[in-house]
């Protein structure tokens, strides 16, 4: 049985909550955001169906083409795309009224006198926008049930890690709008600040492709990098860990900055010791890498057998690439053998070689341009190819070892032609004219 005293405190946070979700109910920009999600979803669902079905045509034709017909890549990702956008440009704008619109009206004084901490004041707000995130979902769960009906494959894996990949970003999204209405006077400057740091996220993963160095380190934090990650099937502890230590460190920089009483100087070294905190954990995730393939096909991983063989190694595997930063070779080596040499090898090491050109569009002067060279125990081979079939044998001949592969079952794809016609009736009207009763039902405090 709760005591009197826990009761007195759980109440006023209960009686936050209910006040914080109607608050957001009510809200016109939700229910706008919404609506543009309905009709971003439906638009991204329909096109991804209409490829999809036009490469399951020419798939069914020939079934050798049939095993890159996933629907992961050729309707989920597409159609989750539509919750990108919305996170990314007008989540923000729902999230800032969580603290925005309590210290324009006043409300926010009354709220710290309530006798309920200010980090489970928070932690009130940043639930109720949860429970909206969730509300959300309702497009991307009928896009689902739609392609269910017309007979496609859903693999949940797949889906749960993409759906709980949009809810890290979205967590971290909401959090940083939080802190922003924190440190400002007023919703709009709230919002380019907020804007301000996920479109520079956006730009930093731009920057950041195929460089290298201190460039290349900083661009896995970029928020669209690590949400990627779980777009294309692969858990990654680091992701994971960065995610919730992005979304904490703003959660505790607005507790820190959000009581009108403090003092500045605790603020600043209260701020500080929290960013130490923050980097220390995640730096300790780096230090302890840990990946789970969660595709079906298994496209992320090696042959159990190859993946055996190559954790075994214990001395240094050197790999040089004579490749520019922009070429594609490099990109492919980049998104396939070389990510995958990374989660198995212990001791590996890639170096780059930028090649010096004289101009934009002159060739190489670089006689090894193009070169892969391969070093272990003191012995070296090299290749022009960046083909995994070619790539192993090479390692394993270095090293020594002989390598027999298990059997594994074969992917064989699932092609599907099908057309939604009628589906877009929900996607387009009747959900998006759901959405709007409901906020003007909400708008008449019916709510």
């Amino acid at each position: 049985m709760p005591s009197p005293e826990n009761s007195s405190r759980c109440l006023p946070a209960r009686l936050v909550l209910i006040l914080e979700i109607r608050s957001l109910l009510v809200a016109p920009s939700l229910w706008v955001m919404l609506i543009i999600v309905s009709l971003l979803v439906g638009y991204s669902f329909f096109q991804a169906l209409d490829l999809f079905s036009k490469a399951s045509q020419t798939a069914l034709s020939f079934p050798e083409m049939a095993s890159g017909m996933n629907p992961l890549d050729g309707i989920f990702v597409p159609t989750f795309g539509a919750y990108y956008l919305s996170q990314t440009l007008l989540l923000p704008f729902v999230a800032i009224r969580l603290v925005g619109l309590d210290k324009q009206s006043g409300a926010l004084k009354l709220l710290l006198q309530l006798p309920v901490s200010v980090f489970m004041l928070c932690g009130m707000k940043i639930m109720a926008m949860g429970i909206v995130w969730l509300f959300s979902l309702i497009p991307a769960i009928s896009a689902l049930i739609v392609w269910k009906s017309l007979g496609g494959h859903i693999y949940l894996p797949e889906i749960a890690l993409l759906i709980g990949g949009h809810g890290l970003y979205s967590l971290t999204i909401i959090t940083i709008a939080m802190f922003a209405a924190t440190i400002t006077d007023s919703l709009p400057t709230a919002a380019m600040f907020c804007l301000a740091v996920t479109l520079g996220s956006w730009v930093l993963d731009f920057a950041a492709t195929g460089q290298g160095g201190v460039l290349g380190m900083i661009g896995d934090f970029s928020l669209t990098v690590m949400l990627q990650q779980f777009e294309i099937g692969l858990f990654t502890l680091n992701s994971l860990i960065s995610f919730l230590a992005i979304a904490l460190l703003f959660f505790l920089l607005t507790i820190i900055w959000l009581h009108p009483g403090q003092q500045i100087s605790y603020r600043i070294r209260a701020s500080l010791a929290t960013l130490v905190l923050v980097a220390i954990a995640v730096y300790t995730s780096i230090l302890i890498p840990q990946y789970m393939d969660v595709t079906e096909n298994r496209r992320h991983s090696f042959n159990p057998a190859d993946t055996r063989a190559l954790a075994s190694l214990q001395k240094p595997l050197l790999i040089t690439v004579y490749l520019d930063a922009q070429d594609s070779r490099l990109l492919d080596m980049e998104q396939d053998i070389l990510a995958k040499l990374r989660r198995s090898v212990p001791k590996l090491k890639v170096e780059y070689i930028q090649s010096e050109q004289a101009g934009l569009f002159d060739a190489s002067e670089n006689d090894k341009y193009g070169l892969i060279l391969y070093e272990y125990n003191g012995q070296q081979k090299q290749s022009y190819s960046n083909s995994q079939k070619e790539i192993l044998p090479i390692i394993y001949t270095l090293a020594g070892v002989q390598v027999k592969q298990d059997s594994m079952p074969i992917y064989r794809g699932y092609p599907l032609m099908a057309v939604a016609t009628k589906a877009k009736w929900w996607f387009y009207i009747i959900l998006p004219l759901c959405f709007i009763c409901a906020g003007i039902y909400g708008r008449k405090g019916r709510i």
